[in-house]
């Protein structure tokens, strides 16, 4: 899962990080870049903490903020696969709000909420202990074998849309209307705001992530004119359960990026390149940003997926989970920079709604009479 590109280290205060680093463990940015890693950036990698980036100058367009950035991604894309974005212009207020619906949203009766369940599109109520989570790459499963029943509930959302639209009239999996809660009327108006909020900051880092790959800044803008998206709200109540009954199990996302608030209850772990799970600490303004599969597929294996899990927490714990997507008709098939001449790739092409759907269906069993 770690690639063994090598750190061209030129500045003199940095080496003290790497003296005692296995060097595979060191990503390197763009060998003939004169840009450096940022020194905080390298040494979370080497030492496998989750960095923390301020993405503000960025987003306001400071080219130097842009190319500083990519440089730190493609680094830690390659090595540990999650970090922390913080100035992200997502309203503090709204994830606030947004978290205090969700929690009106599980507090609601067992039996209104299977009125919501979730059926053949993925949209609605997963109870808890309905699903099993099994990572879709067979690396990971191979690795790390779970056979009981995640303790959580959810509620999917996918991008919204009406009954007129062509998608849902064609019966296209997981593309038909959401499962709006009517027993929340603002539930609705607070989760739409949620939902265009992220999917404009997805948007915006696009070009860090296609510089980061050495491609043109405006590479994945025809590659994410419509982005589907998969908003899955969850509570994780307080258990306990043996050690190896996890609220999640370890698995890698289906996304091209998956985009996380955090809240002030941890929960959430990543495991790190030797195999120690790190835990992502709260942090008030934080967001959690990692790849998926579909990316990691798209880039030849050079951006990783890396494997997560949910621990039981010691108190009520809920999550917004925003799994940002490509069009559907957009293929996985190797970026030019991710591939040498002559080589095979590592996964086949594959379209996006194609892969969804796999990948949903490895974790649920559907009832078409349930839609």
């Amino acid at each position: 899962m770690v690639s063994a590109l090598s750190l061209e280290i030129r500045v003199a205060d940095r080496i003290r990080f790497y003296l005692n680093k296995p060097r595979e463990q060191i990503m390197s940015a763009d060998l003939n870049s004169d840009i450096d890693i940022t020194p905080y950036i390298a040494q979370s990698i080497a030492d496998e903490e989750i960095p923390i980036i301020d993405v503000g100058s960025y987003l306001n367009g400071d080219l130097g903020a842009r190319d500083q950035l990519a440089v730190d991604l493609r680094a830690i894309q390659e090595s540990l696969g999650f970090f922390v974005i913080v100035n992200h212009g997502v309203s503090q207020d709204l994830i606030d709000n947004s978290f205090e619906q969700v929690a009106k949203l599980f507090a609601l009766p067992l039996q209104t909420k299977m009125k919501y369940q979730v059926g053949y599109h993925h949209i609605g109520y997963i109870p808890s202990q309905a699903m099993i989570t099994r990572p879709h790459d067979v690396k990971i499963s191979e690795s790390h074998k779970n056979d009981k029943k995640d303790v959580n509930e959810g509620w999917a959302f996918m991008r919204d849309r009406l009954p007129s639209d062509a998608k849902v009239l064609a019966n296209m999996r997981h593309r038909n209307t959401n499962k709006w809660p009517e027993e929340l009327p603002d539930f609705k108006a607070v989760l739409l705001e949620y939902q265009s909020s992220m999917t404009e900051l997805a948007l915006n880092m696009l070009p860090a992530y296609a510089c980061a790959l050495e491609m043109p800044a405006d590479f994945f803008d025809d590659k994410f004119t419509l982005p589907e998206f998969y908003n899955r709200c969850s509570w994780y109540p307080p258990c306990f359960l043996e050690e190896s009954h996890l609220s999640v199990g370890p698995h890698a996302d289906h996304s091209s990026m998956t985009y996380l608030p955090l809240m002030d209850v941890p929960g959430l772990e990543v495991m790190a390149p030797s195999g120690k799970w790190m835990e992502v600490s709260p942090l008030r303004g934080g967001i959690v940003v990692n790849t998926g599969e579909f990316m990691n597929r798209w880039t030849n294996g050079r951006f990783i997926a890396t494997p997560h899990r949910v621990v039981p927490p010691k108190r009520d714990r809920y999550a917004l989970t925003f799994f940002f997507n490509t069009n559907d008709e957009t293929i996985a098939e190797p970026l030019p920079t991710c591939i040498s001449p002559g080589d095979q790739p590592k996964y086949d092409p594959i379209a996006f709604h194609d892969y969804q759907v796999s990948y949903l269906d490895g974790n649920y069993i559907y009832s078409k009479d349930n839609n």
